[in-house]
């Protein structure tokens, strides 16, 4: 096993972005015409029967495979996207999930909320009766960043008192806590319409604010200011709709939840998109991210400054559901080739590797996540086309660059 240490790391950055001076916030669309202050430019505004689910950058549908009966848990209905929760669904022993997360354009690309920037979406949302407050969690909405856990805000369904509420509120990630900074009474929205505007300032002195509306009637417009809304130096920002809640509060109920009329908003001109460094393309080698490759659970291909292509493959292993499969790999003859793993290693971290659904053979490695470790195994090909899959049922894995086999 040895270490290599890409050229430059994070401060030279093999992934450029060209960044957008920093937005200045303004009080609606329109605001500074004719003063050179930045206006309010939409970036996404998806339609229900022309982009389905596709509206979104990825779809968390029962990701676990817990209840298959109940698929499809994400649709549309009508002019809506609709969630759907049955008592049976699982992510894991003690939660449930069916969300969607991140915003897909029209072209494909994933929109990216960066550092600085100020977005504002606004939704719709119906909320039944059925769908409770629980004291455990619950949440309906959430900002996150795909290579930290834990929320950056929450839209959420608490018990307060004794009284169930709506509650928006951010995170702080030093302590892992959550701060509610305004609440509103749950069962006056239920089984009705109501409008939902969240504004952010993606910053380390960013903001938050929340405004709920019955119709013409405001019942919550609060804003917080100076609080730490960007913690990733290399991924970005996305939303996230649908029902995550907790199975361990009493009275669950099977329920839904529908929005519509979603909108983003940035304040100022777009960022230009990351310009990735080309991939390595040497005989034998074979990307983490590469399309075609499969990446399952919660796995996912994620930016990365010191990876070839740029980019690497997160969130593998740690149970039975996350890994990620390299598909294609070529041999010309049966026998036994080396392949060498390239990964960013956070102490020390293992693979179980199974080729061609074969026995699963470990590869530790040690390293750090800033660094490129590489640690080479022999595996057993067969002649044509291979496939590898890397996996940790008892612990995360590190993250996948590439291998390269010989």
């Amino acid at each position: 096993m040895r270490s290599l240490r890409v050229a430059g790391a994070l401060s030279a950055l093999a992934l450029l972005l060209v960044a957008a001076p920093p937005a200045q916030a303004g009080s609606g669309t329109g605001a500074g015409l004719g003063d050179g202050a930045p206006r309010w430019e939409t970036r996404w505004n998806p339609s229900p029967w022309r982009d389905g689910v596709n509206a979104f950058e990825a779809l968390e549908d029962d990701r676990r495979g817990s209840h298959p009966e109940g698929q499809p848990h994400v649709y549309v209905q009508g002019n809506a996207w609709r969630f759907d929760a049955h008592l049976e669904d699982r992510d894991g022993s003690d939660r449930m999930r069916n969300e969607v997360r991140g915003m897909r354009a029209s072209d494909g690309r994933a929109l990216e909320m960066r550092k600085d920037e100020t977005w504002r979406i606004t939704y719709q949302m119906y909320i039944p009766d059925t769908f409770d407050a629980t004291t455990s969690f619950t949440h309906i909405w959430q900002l996150k960043t795909s290579d930290i856990g834990t929320p950056v805000a929450q839209l959420s369904l608490p018990v307060i008192n004794g009284v169930p509420k709506i509650a928006a509120r951010y995170w702080t990630l030093e302590d892992n806590r959550s701060h509610d900074f305004a609440t509103a009474d749950l069962e006056p929205i239920q089984n009705k319409w109501v409008g939902v505007t969240i504004e952010l300032k993606s910053a380390d002195a960013g903001s938050m604010r929340w405004v709920l509306r019955d119709g013409n009637r405001t019942i919550v417009d609060q804003k917080v200011e100076g609080i730490d809304l960007w913690w990733t130096p290399e991924q970005y920002n996305r939303p996230k709709w649908g029902i995550y809640r907790s199975i361990r509060s009493a009275g669950l109920q099977e329920t839904y939840m529908l929005v519509k009329d979603l909108k983003a908003e940035q304040l100022g001109p777009a960022t230009p998109p990351v310009t990735l460094p080309p991939p390595d393309r040497g005989p034998g080698t074979y990307e983490a991210e590469r399309v075609g490759n499969v990446w399952e659970g919660a796995a996912e291909p994620a930016y990365c400054a010191v990876c070839s292509g740029g980019r690497k493959v997160i969130l593998i292993g740690g149970n039975v559901y996350d890994y990620a499969v390299v598909k294609g790999v070529l041999s010309e003859t049966t026998g036994t080739r080396q392949m060498t793993v390239h990964a960013l290693v956070d102490g020390s971290q293992t693979y179980s590797v199974s080729v061609n659904g074969g026995d699963a053979i470990q590869v530790p490695m040690t390293g750090t996540k800033d660094t490129v470790t590489t640690a080479t195994v022999p595996v057993d090909l067969v002649a044509g086309v291979n496939t590898i899959r890397f996996y940790s049922h008892t612990a995360r894995s590190p993250e996948l660059d590439k291998i390269v086999i010989k």
